[in-house]
């Protein structure tokens, strides 16, 4: 595996830092008169989903690596475990809630998706970048709210509580960006 040294590192760099993968965050650097520059580096733990900020000498090297990617139909939910399936082996698998973070906002039964791996180990998953999902709670519109433009809070079929406008109804389909999280358009 190749090493690179901290100054180098760019965010959404992998690296292996005592044998787990990382994903650099963020990183920034501090200069002290006549010591040699630190890497301050925001990164996040694809084992365990824990966010780490840690100072190295810029000139210190790490592991970079890359991650296996395949595509995987997330199948169902089981308490806190979510299950996919692969597309190329038809292996069943789950990754545990802690390791998707905000990305079970956005996974409905059949949706497809790209799963990373790490030393053959499901570890993370590449949402689309937008998403078409049920509207199961919308608040009724009262007349006169659009005099400002009006928007509500409405509830998805994941249980994600999205901002729209006021035209949405119960039993819509919404577009739902991924990066962002915000309300896109009505199918």
């Amino acid at each position: 595996m190749p090493t690179i040294a901290f100054k180098e590192i760019k965010k959404g760099s992998v690296i292996l830092l005592e044998n787990e993968p990382y994903e650099v965050l963020d990183r920034s650097f501090r200069a002290k008169q006549q010591r040699e520059a630190m890497a301050t580096v925001n990164m996040k733990n694809l084992l365990t989903g824990k966010v780490l900020t840690n100072n190295f000498q810029s000139s210190a090297q790490v592991e970079k690596i890359n991650l296996e990617e395949s595509r995987a139909q997330f199948l169902y939910k089981e308490g806190d475990e979510y299950y996919f399936m692969d597309q190329e082996t038809y292996d069943q698998f789950s990754i545990d809630k802690s390791q998707l973070g905000d990305s079970v906002n956005y996974l409905k039964e059949e949706l497809v998706i790209r799963i990373k791996k790490f030393n053959e180990k499901p570890i993370d998953i590449i949402l689309p970048a937008e998403v078409s999902l049920k509207v199961i709670e919308a608040p009724p519109n009262v007349k006169g709210d659009t005099v400002q433009g009006g928007s509500k809070i409405i509830t998805l079929e994941t249980g994600m509580r999205v901002s729209t406008p006021l035209f949405v109804n119960e039993g819509d389909n919404v577009i739902v960006k991924t990066k962002t999280g915000k309300f896109d358009r009505r199918e």
